[in-house]
């Protein structure tokens, strides 16, 4: 039998003297990796996954037990981790899925989303002991910071091209504050569903990764991370119809596990979140840019913001779909207004 912990120091990094070879994958906010490893020449590898955030290093062993356990093969397979107590020295290991692509495909967003509705579909009492903690601020707490910088995202969004009627804005920060848009109910997210997370196995199965952020919260949370949330490291281009067919399919996919939603509304509803919470992240990347100490490369943080810009403007269109207007005068500046 294999002693996991014989590959790993004390401290919760891997010991690079008592495996064969070892490949860096992505380097966490705290600057430790997650790598692939072979203890040996001619045997499997393996994933060494270090505590790359602040949060919970027990949170992802832990998610792996009491939900993850419920759930058909859709991820990699969670082989040893760190005892209870590890804190900062906290490790996990995993099966090797082998090379993955990140590249979006709507095929392979569209059974994300299948997968999706399936675990939404459970109520919230399903899912004793998880928590409503996200990696990101509630959407409560988001429009609330957008409400106190307003000025300075009308002027950021007048910089970009993007002239923005203040009322629309208004309407999608205090319609949040004030629980307008809010579902009632909340249902397991992932947390942090982006293109990275996600992939086909050498095997052709579809897997969902780096479960540590799962949380209770709104369907659109999930929706909102695979469709229109941008990355520095994994750039996609969404049409505004493969936008639709996502959404689409994920209340069809929804009725057929029991939750009907009123598909009009339902779509109004995600875009009005999916505006909002881009145009928060319109602000974080550009303090980003501005302090110029983040840890992704200046470059890939000016595609994710271009990235953002086209999702934004892309959901303010939608939302104007219902009698608003929406004007497209020569030259690059956009004017997006109506009534929403």
């Amino acid at each position: 039998m294999v002693q996991w912990s014989e590959y790993v120091r004390a401290d919760g990094t891997l010991d690079g003297e008592k495996v064969w070879r070892r490949e860096p994958l992505y380097q966490g906010m705290n600057g430790r990796y997650v790598e692939r490893f072979y203890p040996e020449k001619t045997g499997p590898g393996y994933i060494f996954k270090a505590l790359t955030n602040g949060k919970n290093p027990e949170r992802e062993a832990w998610i792996y037990r009491h939900v993850l356990d419920s759930f058909p093969p859709i991820y990699p397979r969670l082989l040893a981790s760190s005892e209870e107590g590890a804190g900062e020295a906290g490790w996990s290991i995993f099966e090797d899925l082998g090379p993955l692509r990140h590249e979006f495909r709507l095929e392979l967003a569209l059974e994300v989303v299948k997968r999706m509705a399936w675990w939404h579909a459970f109520p919230e009492t399903h899912w004793r002991g998880l928590g409503s903690s996200g990696p990101k601020p509630p959407i409560e707490q988001i429009a609330a910071e957008m409400g106190s910088r307003r000025e300075e995202m009308v002027l950021l969004l007048k910089e970009a091209g993007l002239s923005l009627d203040p009322a629309v804005l208004d309407k999608l920060i205090y319609g949040f504050t004030e629980g307008t848009f809010l579902s009632t109910f909340r249902v397991l997210s992932h947390g942090d569903l982006h293109l990275g997370n996600y992939a086909k196995g050498a095997n052709g199965r579809l897997y969902i990764l780096d479960w540590e952020h799962a949380h209770l919260n709104s369907p659109f949370w999930d929706l909102y991370h695979l469709i229109d949330m941008s990355h520095p490291m994994f750039p996609k281009r969404l049409r505004r119809s493969e936008r639709e067919k996502l959404l689409d399919y994920y209340i069809k996919q929804s009725v057929y596990h029991g939750r009907k939603w009123d598909g009009e509304e339902f779509i109004q509803g995600y875009c009005r979140y999916a505006a909002l919470f881009s145009l928060w992240m319109l602000l974080l990347i550009n303090g980003d840019l501005e302090r110029g100490d983040s840890v992704w490369p200046k470059g890939r943080l000016l595609a994710q913001w271009a990235e953002t810009l086209a999702n934004l403007s892309g959901c303010l269109d939608r939302l104007s779909l219902d009698g608003g207007d929406v004007k497209e005068p020569s030259g690059r500046r956009r004017v997006v207004g109506g009534d929403i």
